[in-house]
């Protein structure tokens, strides 16, 4: 988990059961706050445009990471798609400005640093430039461990905003990536273990487990761009980008933030190919056959009024004019009537894909 998503976790635990005057007097539901579970966005009126009275917000979201790719051109780009995650799921799909954050690895010789410095802001740059944005500055520092992010920044309007507590009962939830890219990192690091690849072996055969890397690798550096683009055409009711605390545990922020009564019924885990099998028999639980598994550079989850509107948004993403049919999105529940609430369905169908 990053910081954020430790601060939050521990103001949540704080708060505890907040009855309705705790929720009021914290702004949680009452249309003034941007959302609980999106603390890594930062979201400042400035005023209007001139001759116009609708509110311009100024947004900005920030963050970095350690490796979690062996490929330093794709550790640039999933940093740059993990950054920009938190805006596009406030709808925010013009990314005004991205300043870089570059630690230099102090641990690595001189030869190979170079060569993956200049990888890894390869891949960050690329990606920028795939969002229309571009790096205009930033900070660059030495530390052991090699590590890029960035503080992305852009402005929109109310109407422009997707805000994340109007979800209504009968919305139905999209998933516009699959789950688990946390056991997919570290399979990576497993299949040069020498005392890891024989446990991971038992449960996956070895072009399943490169089939898996690659494919999570691949979606964390899909940009989440065209699904903010797309919720705005069909009227989403809110969305979260799905990282730290895993498709559950994000469902269950945004579900504590609902202005109406309902919770969100997950019924469906698309889950990469063969990373079932090792979410508990190497080196950990990862708790991936139970949402909680955490994501980086997750999908976006996304609250759509209707199921026809939530079957077209999806045929829409896949479609050339967006990411293509090499993309995936699932529909994985429903928001009902309930209690600020989100749980699996009894009966949810984890689907391997």
């Amino acid at each position: 988990l990053c910081a954020d998503q430790l601060l939050r976790a521990e103001r949540l635990m704080l708060q505890g059961a907040a009855g309705e005057a705790d929720r009021a007097a914290a702004g949680i539901g009452n249309g003034q706050m941007l959302t609980e579970d999106s603390p890594d966005v930062s979201l400042i009126p400035i005023g209007a445009s001139a001759g116009q009275s609708e509110t311009i917000f100024m947004a900005s979201t920030t963050d970095f990471f350690t490796p979690i790719s062996l490929d330093p051109y794709l550790q640039g780009r999933i940093a740059c798609a993990n950054t920009l995650s938190d805006l596009y799921a406030i709808g925010a799909a013009r990314v005004d400005t991205m300043l870089m954050i570059l630690s230099v690895s102090t641990k690595m010789q001189e030869a190979h640093r170079d060569i993956v410095t200049r990888k890894m802001i390869e891949g960050f740059n690329d990606a920028c430039q795939e969002a229309g944005t571009q790096v205009t500055g930033g900070q660059t520092v030495f530390n052991p461990w090699a590590i890029i992010g960035g503080c992305a920044t852009t402005t929109l309007t109310e109407a422009e905003l997707v805000r994340a507590d109007g979800l209504q009962s009968g919305d139905v939830l999209v998933l516009t990536k699959p789950l688990g890219s946390q056991i997919a990192a570290n399979l990576a690091q497993w299949l040069g273990d020498a005392s890891k690849w024989p446990k991971a072996q038992a449960a996956i055969d070895l072009d399943t487990a490169i089939r898996a890397v690659r494919k999570s690798e691949a979606n964390m550096a899909r940009l989440n761009r065209s699904a903010a683009l797309l919720m705005a055409r069909f009227h989403a009711h809110g969305a979260t980008d799905i990282t730290g605390f895993g498709l559950l545990g994000h469902a269950r922020n945004l579900a504590q933030v609902q202005k109406e009564a309902v919770s969100l019924e997950i019924r469906k885990l698309p889950v990469i190919r063969g990373l079932l099998a090792l979410e508990s028999c190497v080196d950990a639980n990862y708790r991936l056959s139970e949402g909680l598994s955490a994501e980086t550079s997750g999908g976006l989850l996304v609250a759509l009024p209707s199921l026809g509107s939530a079957e077209d948004f999806i045929a829409a993403l896949m479609s050339p004019e967006f990411d293509g049919p090499q993309s995936e999105a699932w529909i994985v529940g429903e928001v009902l009537p309930g209690d600020r609430t989100a749980y699996l369905a009894a009966r949810c169908d984890v689907i391997e894909v």
